[in-house]
């Protein structure tokens, strides 16, 4: 089968966009030509409903949803290879996926990702008075920590910045997903989005999803 073309890409997104369809990314690893096709199908999705002053809000929290998934995926290999010596000790955790945080190692895990199947999709639901944008990787979250995190959603709703917020908040595991989770909080306060509309969740068996609505009206 012919690999599709970036012309053809764009011509299935707008065709998408046109019918109010889901447009849904695979990704393993932070790919530019995947990052490329997310931009140009949100601004073209906001572009039509003349919300284009939301781009780089939104945008910019989706990337860090993204960017989280797949360093859950990434804390898994580590595990499951042995690198992760105890999952319990969060400082350890931390340190060993920041040290791949680097775009060679991500490619490499990125390719790891694939043989564990651990992917990282991306949802943009374009309807008439909102889109509901989900990141859904397949891995649970545990009870605790699933808590950790939407109290800090919560906690983050209080703040204009993040950098307030990190100065008020110490947290020095909150380097991974928990300051990215904040950042999301504050940049969509920023264009006037409820931190409500920022919701987690996962089913505890196969997979965690991360889900914004976007008012479009």
């Amino acid at each position: 089968m012919a690999q599709a073309t970036s012309q053809d890409i764009v011509h299935e997104i707008l065709s998408a966009i046109n019918r109010n369809q889901e447009i849904v990314f695979v990704s393993y690893s932070i790919l530019d030509e995947t990052e490329k096709n997310i931009q140009f199908a949100l601004n073209k999705i906001l572009e039509r409903h003349n919300k284009s002053d939301l781009y780089t809000p939104v945008y910019s929290s989706l990337k860090e949803l993204v960017a989280n998934a797949i360093k859950a995926n990434a804390k898994y290999i580590l595990i499951e290879e042995g690198e992760i010596k105890d999952p319990n000790d969060i400082m350890e955790v931390v340190n060993k996926v920041r040290n791949i945080l680097n775009e060679e190692s991500l490619l490499l895990y990125g390719i790891k990702a694939k043989q564990y199947r651990l992917s990282t999709r991306i949802y943009l639901k374009p309807q008439t008075t909102r889109l509901t944008i989900e990141v859904i990787n397949n891995l649970p979250v545990p009870q605790k920590e699933l808590e950790r995190m939407r109290e800090r959603i919560e906690r983050s709703s209080y703040y204009d910045s993040i950098a307030d917020f990190y100065l008020e908040n110490p947290d020095p595991t909150a380097e991974g997903m928990g300051l990215g989770l904040s950042m999301v909080v504050v940049l969509l306060k920023s264009v006037g989005i409820p931190y409500t509309n920022f919701t987690l969740y996962t089913d505890f068996k196969s997979k965690t999803v991360a889900r914004i609505i976007i008012p479009l009206i």
